[in-house]
């Protein structure tokens, strides 16, 4: 865990004055490796039971978890610039740095957070149904996409779309078992949730995709799986990270099926590449 990305994305969540607790750790992290909790409130103007309070906010058990979190980001030689948000006229080296610092926290907090049980359902669900259904809104569409070709390719029939016409009709005229997946990474798409709840109506079973565990998604769906990404940050307009955290999810979802289906994955895999270049010597 990069403790200073951790805090960095939870400083909206804290009360005032732990949000100056946090404010004086990101500024001064190898300082506060050396101080007292009485040392730490002094030095973020606050009383030593609001930096416990912090600590206990940020998810550690005391101010020694804390310290032992700071010495490991040291070790680690990470940059004290790798938490901070995008500068004008950054630095090329810069930036490859912080993706990189973001990156790597994103793939600790969707292993840490996502619960292997709800995997192994959703690929059960996956193997049981006949037809899936996969929703998601701008760039959580192009999320959709790469499941559902991924899907195709190994034998499962998946149909990707954003446009709710086009889903409802899908949801609705058919016979087929289906399984419906939604993919938000807020949880809070208006188009996602009525989505949901029309694929609910339906009888079928829902697995949602969402970086934020207590959403309305989340908290529809039959199964939610948390893409928790960390980016929680103000310059946050291209979504890298989180779209980053939800293909990481999806690429464990497809390799944890075809471990558990292995031989008939491999063939249908052969079967999609010999007529993808079957197509590809009709264009020659």
């Amino acid at each position: 865990m990069n403790i200073l990305l951790e805090i960095q994305m939870k400083m909206k969540d804290l009360s005032p004055n732990e949000a100056k607790v946090g404010k004086y750790v990101l500024q001064c992290p190898e300082e506060a490796i050396s101080l007292s909790t009485q040392d730490i409130a002094k030095k973020s103007q606050v009383s030593p039971a609001t930096v416990i309070r912090f600590v206990k906010s940020i998810g550690l058990e005391g101010v020694p978890q804390l310290k032992q979190q700071l010495s490991v980001w040291k070790a680690n030689a990470q940059s004290e610039t790798d938490f901070q948000e995008l500068r004008p006229n950054e630095d090329i080296d810069s930036i490859k740095s912080k993706l990189k610092a973001r990156i790597n926290h994103m793939t600790e907090l969707v292993n840490g957070h996502l619960n292997n049980d709800r995997v192994e359902k959703t690929v059960q669900l996956i193997d049981d149904a006949e037809l899936i259904f996969i929703f998601g809104i701008g760039a959580s569409f192009l999320v959709a996409q790469d499941l559902a070709q991924k899907l195709n390719r190994i034998g499962k029939i998946s149909i990707a779309a954003d446009n709710t016409h086009t889903m409802g009709v899908s949801l609705t005229n058919n016979n087929q078992k289906k399984l419906f997946i939604a993919i938000s990474d807020r949880g809070e798409s208006r188009e996602v949730l009525e989505m949901l709840s029309l694929a609910q109506s339906q009888k079928i079973e829902t697995v949602a995709i969402t970086g934020i565990e207590n959403s309305s998604l989340a908290q529809q769906a039959d199964y939610p799986l948390i893409s928790l990404s960390g980016e929680n940050f103000e310059f946050r307009h291209a979504a890298t990270v989180s779209m980053l955290a939800q293909l990481y999810l999806i690429d464990l979802l497809f390799y944890a099926y075809v471990s558990q289906n292995f031989e008939s994955s491999c063939e249908a895999v052969i079967r999609s590449l010999d007529i993808v270049r079957h197509l590809e010597k009709n264009y020659k």
